[in-house]
């Protein structure tokens, strides 16, 4: 953990706005991280003490099922903080001609178990036509998972997410639409601000869109948000 302590450091010293706000993001760092580690340590030491009959083996299946979930969470938050501390000293990318489409389905694809597991529907068809781009294929899917991630946490069960792939001439419009609580309008503006979170927001460090808008824009494109509560 040496490594991600030395890039949250970094982080928080490049935060130019007021101490408060410094002190927020380590702490908020500090709690999002904790949180899964608790219940990763939690259900290991469950663990060891079952034996084998029926309901310490169903016990174990859940403890099993949870230590896996909350791993996947800290990886991807230990990701998206260094995948962060990467973009401080210039993003590359290596772009290539690639199929938009077969792109997003790969991103829905990839999210569709975790929507079913917060009880969502991931609505995505992708056209029969190639979409033709020249971007960077990890870079954009990153982008996908972060947004489609970002949608689940504020979705409701029940709700859905739809995915929309738009052409106009030689531009791509990628349209991501949820159901959720909604942004307020003294949030909406900042919300792609590094570090920032807003009154409604859940769990997270408050980069991953910042980190979207970096890779978005380094494509040549933009990111926009509209929202209401």
């Amino acid at each position: 953990m040496g490594d991600l302590t030395d890039v949250i450091n970094y982080m928080a010293d490049e935060i130019t706005a007021s101490e408060k706000m410094k002190n927020d993001f380590i702490s908020s760092v500090s709690h999002e991280l904790r949180t899964p580690l608790t219940a990763i340590k939690g259900w290991s030491e469950t663990l060891e003490t079952l034996g084998d009959d029926p309901e310490d083996c169903e016990m174990m299946q859940r403890g099993l099922t949870v230590i896996s979930g909350e791993t996947e969470r800290l990886s991807s938050m230990v990701e998206e903080l260094l995948d962060f501390s990467r973009m401080q000293n210039g993003l590359s990318l290596e772009c290539e001609k690639l199929d938009l489409a077969a792109e997003v389905s790969d991103a829905v694809l990839t999210m569709t178990p975790r929507a079913r597991q917060e009880g969502l529907a991931l609505r995505w068809e992708e056209p029969e036509a190639p979409v033709p781009v020249h971007a960077d294929a990890a870079r954009l899917k990153q982008v996908f998972i972060n947004v489609l991630d970002n949608a689940v946490k504020y979705s409701p069960p029940g709700g859905a997410i739809t995915v929309d792939l738009l052409q106009d001439g030689h531009n791509a419009f990628l349209n991501f639409t949820d159901e959720g609580r909604g942004i307020a309008q003294e949030d909406l503006e900042n919300v792609k601000t590094k570090f920032y979170k807003g009154k409604g927001s859940v769990r997270g460090s408050g980069i991953g869109l910042a980190v979207v808008d970096e890779i978005v824009t380094a494509h040549g494109g933009s990111l926009s948000l509209q929202s209401e509560v």
